[in-house]
């Protein structure tokens, strides 16, 4: 049986993008995209170190999705 995970090249590991590439996608301020994620309007962030924090790269792609499907 051929499982999804085995049909990714990366082996089911999801790609992670920092705050300054979501800010690069989604044209919002820095404050914004916090109140968003705070307010469960945007996919949670993830702590990477104390210092850094990480976004799944196809959630963000998926909340992009469903805004075009609303307005549509």
């Amino acid at each position: 049986m051929t499982t999804a995970m085995n049909d990714n090249p990366d082996n089911g590991i999801r790609q992670m993008i920092s705050i300054s590439e979501v800010l690069k996608r989604v044209p919002v301020s820095r404050s914004t995209l916090h109140r968003m994620v705070k307010e469960k309007r945007f996919p949670q962030s993830h702590e990477l170190s104390p210092m850094r924090v990480g976004f799944f790269l196809d959630e963000v792609i998926e909340w992009q999705k469903k805004l075009t499907d609303k307005a549509a």
